[in-house]
């Protein structure tokens, strides 16, 4: 954002929120880091503080960079199933809102978070499914681990911010 353009009160409340999703991503995983570990979480919250505001929020790699932060903290700390899922749907959240635009009157923020509304659905329904399938003890078998592993892919290709498209032109 630039000096000329107006703040919104929605445009407030919609960055106050995907900070705290952010910073919940960044810090949920924080009890069972090992030593050096710790030092993902200072990384991660100031990926997420420059995502929200300064010269790098036009950049949009770095809302990614602060999730794959929380990823790569999640691994090292091997948290149970239910902070993982927790941690599932705080980045996708965080991904969800940290992509929104910067300057909106209160009705298009709200079509805008409509229109948000399915991907929030089926992210959540994914992480309760995720979560039910892991708590069955199960063989570990090949296909299984390469089943996982597209799965993940599928899901970052889908959750990766997007450009925007041009705007149609009127007739």
């Amino acid at each position: 954002m630039n000096a000329r353009q107006r703040v919104t009160w929605p445009g407030v409340v919609l960055r106050v929120v995907t900070g705290s999703l952010g910073a919940g991503m960044i810090l949920l995983p924080a009890p069972e880091l090992p030593g050096r570990a710790w030092l993902l979480i200072p990384a991660g919250l100031l990926l997420v503080a420059a995502s929200l505001g300064g010269p790098l929020a036009r950049w949009r790699a770095v809302g990614t960079l602060a999730a794959a932060a929380a990823v790569v903290e999640s691994a090292f700390g091997l948290p149970s199933l239910g902070v993982l899922a927790g941690e599932g749907l705080l980045i996708l959240g965080y991904l969800l809102l940290v992509d929104a635009p910067g300057v909106m009157p209160g009705t298009v923020t709200a079509r805008w978070l409509r229109l948000q509304l399915p991907a929030a659905f089926w992210g959540t329904l994914t992480a309760a499914i995720v979560l039910v399938v892991l708590a069955v003890p199960v063989p570990v078998s090949a296909w299984l681990l390469v089943a996982g592993a597209g799965a993940a892919v599928a899901a970052t290709v889908i959750a990766l911010p997007r450009r925007p498209g041009r705007p149609r032109q009127p007739r």
